[in-house]
C-alpha cells in the first residue's frame, strides 16, 4: 500500500470520526453528559481525587457515544431540553463560524488556557485564575457600557 493512499483513508477515517463525535455532541443527553463532565474536572484536579477524574474521563468517553435513553422531552428533564437545545445551538452556530480573526483567537485562548488551568488546578494555586476571571468579568462590564453608550 503506498503512503498517499494510507494517508487519504487515515485522513477520511478521522474525518468520519468527527462528524460521528458531532452528532453525538448535538444530542441532549450527551451535552447534558459532556458539561456534568467537565464540572466534576475542576474539582477532581483540585483534590487529586483519583475517582473524581476518572469519573470526569468516564463521562466525556460516553458522552460520545450513542447512548441507549429515553427522548429528554419524555423523562422528567423536559423543563431543562429548552435550554439545553439553546446551547447546543450556540456551540453549533460557532462551529460552524468560518475561522476569522476572533474565532482564531478564542480557539488559540482555548487550546492555551485549557493546559494552564488545569495545571494551576493540580497544583493547587487559585490566585490566578480567580484574578483571570476578575480581568474578564472587567472586560466583559467594559464592553456592555460601550454598548449602551457609556464611555469608560
Amino acid at each position: 500500500m503506498d503512503t498517499a493512499r494510507f494517508l487519504t483513508d487515515l485522513r477520511q477515517r478521522a474525518g468520519n470520526l468527527l462528524h460521528k463525535l458531532r452528532l453525538c455532541r448535538r444530542e441532549p443527553w450527551n451535552w447534558c453528559l459532556h458539561a456534568a463532565s467537565l464540572a466534576i474536572l475542576p474539582f477532581g484536579l483540585v483534590t487529586h481525587n483519583a475517582a473524581l477524574l476518572a469519573l470526569a474521563a468516564l463521562g466525556l468517553a460516553a458522552g460520545c457515544l450513542e447512548l441507549p435513553l429515553p427522548p429528554m422531552a419524555h423523562t422528567e428533564l423536559r423543563g431543562l431540553l429548552p435550554r439545553v437545545e439553546r446551547l447546543i445551538g450556540l456551540e453549533n452556530a460557532w462551529l460552524a463560524r468560518p475561522l476569522d480573526r476572533v474565532k482564531r483567537l478564542q480557539v488559540a485562548l482555548l487550546g492555551l488556557g485549557a493546559p494552564v488551568t488545569a495545571w494551576l488546578l493540580w497544583s493547587q494555586d487559585l490566585g490566578p485564575i480567580g484574578a483571570a476571571m476578575i480581568v474578564g468579568y472587567l472586560l466583559y462590564v467594559r464592553r456592555k457600557n460601550i454598548e449602551d453608550g457609556i464611555k469608560p
